[in-house]
This record gives C-alpha cells, sequence and structure tokens, in this order.
C-alpha cells in the first residue's frame, strides 16, 4: 500500500493571486498535497477578523495532482475556517501555512496582520502552522527567493518530527531584504509601536469634514537588543518567534491571586 502524502492547507492575505502565495506553493509541493484557499483580493491588516454581514462564495480557481486552488471573498481566516468546513473536510490538514506576505510582519505587526491571523487559526485548531513574510524596501524590488530554501527545510522538519510544535504555539518566519546570512534564527518579539498613523489627505467635498488615510511610521523600542526579531532582521538574518494564542500573563495573575 501506498502511504498517502502529507496534506497542507495555505492561505495567505496578498490574494489567490499573489507572487509570495504561489512561489511558496511550489517550494512545499515536493513534500505534501497542497489545498490553497484564500481571499479573492487583498486582505492585508485583516488580523482575526471575520465576515458576519455578507454571504461567502467558494470559488475553485484550478485543480491538479497534488494541487487544489480556491479562492473566497472574505479574509484571511475566513478563508482558513471555510477550508476546514468545505474542501478539507474530508482530509484533515496536517499543517497550516500563510504567506508569503508581502511586507513584515515582524514585532508589534504580527497582531495587525491578516497572514498571522490565518496561521493563529489553524494553530487554534491544533493544528501546526507557520506564516511566512518577505520584508521589502521601496528602493529594491522584492525577491521571495533567498527565503524558500528556509521556508522548505522547516517545513521538511515539523512534517518528519525533527521540530514539534506545541499545542497552542504557531511561529511568525519572516525574510530579510537581500541574501540571508546566518540561516533561520530562533528570536522574541521586538518591543515596537506605530506613531504618527494617520495622514489628512483633504476634506470631504460635500460635508466638509477631514478625510484620513493609514500613514504610520514604525518605531523599533530596542533596536539594539540582540535576539529579538528586529535584530536579527537588520542584521540580514531570518527570524523565527514561537507565538502562543494563550494570551494570558500568567506572572501578573499569580501576583494578584497571592
Amino acid at each position: 500500500m501506498v502511504k498517502q502524502r502529507p496534506l497542507i492547507l495555505i492561505s495567505n492575505d496578498d490574494g489567490v493571486q499573489a507572487e509570495g502565495l504561489d512561489l511558496l506553493v511550489k517550494s512545499v509541493m515536493p513534500l505534501a498535497d497542497v489545498i490553497v484557499l484564500a481571499p479573492e483580493v487583498q486582505q492585508s491588516g485583516m488580523s482575526s477578523a471575520v465576515t458576519s454581514n455578507v454571504d461567502i462564495e467558494l470559488r475553485c480557481v484550478r485543480k491538479e495532482p497534488g494541487l487544489e486552488v480556491y479562492a473566497a471573498n472574505g479574509s484571511p481566516v475566513d478563508c482558513v475556517k471555510l477550508a476546514f468546513y468545505t474542501v478539507c473536510k474530508e482530509r484533515r490538514p496536517d499543517m497550516v501555512l500563510a504567506g508569503i506576505n508581502k511586507g513584515t510582519n515582524s514585532s508589534i505587526n504580527v497582531i495587525y496582520s491578516g497572514t498571522m491571523g490565518a496561521a493563529i487559526e489553524g494553530c487554534v485548531n491544533d493544528i501546526p502552522s507557520i506564516g511566512f513574510s518577505q520584508c521589502f524596501s521601496p528602493e529594491i524590488p522584492i525577491d521571495y527567493h533567498y527565503g524558500l530554501p528556509l521556508a522548505q527545510q522547516l517545513v521538511k522538519d515539523i512534517l518528519e518530527g525533527s521540530v514539534r510544535l506545541p499545542k497552542g504555539v504557531c511561529l511568525n518566519v519572516n525574510f530579510p531584504v537581500g541574501p540571508i546570512e546566518g540561516g533561520l534564527q530562533w528570536c522574541v518579539q521586538a518591543r515596537s509601536r506605530w506613531t504618527k498613523e494617520f495622514d489628512c489627505v483633504g476634506e470631504n467635498f460635500e460635508t466638509k469634514n477631514p478625510l484620513y488615510t493609514l500613514g504610520g511610521e514604525f518605531v523599533c523600542l530596542e533596536p539594539e537588543k540582540e535576539g529579538t526579531d528586529e535584530y536579527v532582521l537588520a542584521h540580514h538574518g531570518a527570524s523565527c518567534v514561537p507565538l502562543r494564542i494563550d494570551m494570558t500573563d500568567y506572572e501578573f495573575l499569580s501576583q494578584m491571586k497571592r
């Protein structure tokens, strides 16, 4: 009897036509069968948002041996939830992947990220899950290829059991701009925040109310602290941060109980 290949579910927040998604699919297909269910259009910044006020349409994009691609007019988390209920109903995925996102999801960005929302949703369902993101600079064309071998190796290690993720833990992986030095580095999330988050772009012609667009300036609060994702990325390494979906602060809780 031929052993069944593993099954990987992949989503993203850049949309079903995104280059990073296509390259990630091609990278892991030698390791597993793949089902893609991704948003029809870009859904960046959706975090773990779900759709409750409109119907979600599921569309088959294409099918071929070892690969099925679907799209839905929902958020990244909608797509993962819908996959469990439909295209993965008869066969539970062995892994959930999200990305490769166009742009960083390191440090504080993880809480806004639709990419990581999809990975967290896989983790909620006790499936090993990873979000992949590619940093880029406006002055340099984005290049996903540097990180693909590391992504493939990490997926392989988890599928084969040499890396075991505890239940309730997923991974946030970010690739730096340009060539990667020092490989994949396990690290912690840097403290950071966004400032000057909106730009005034004029006023509504009819109401005269001011109009704003999201902008912002990213500020790392500990840029020289070694062992953080921002430090690793600044020194051309690929960062890998384990994230817990249980956000309870047990130390503070213990203090309050005492």
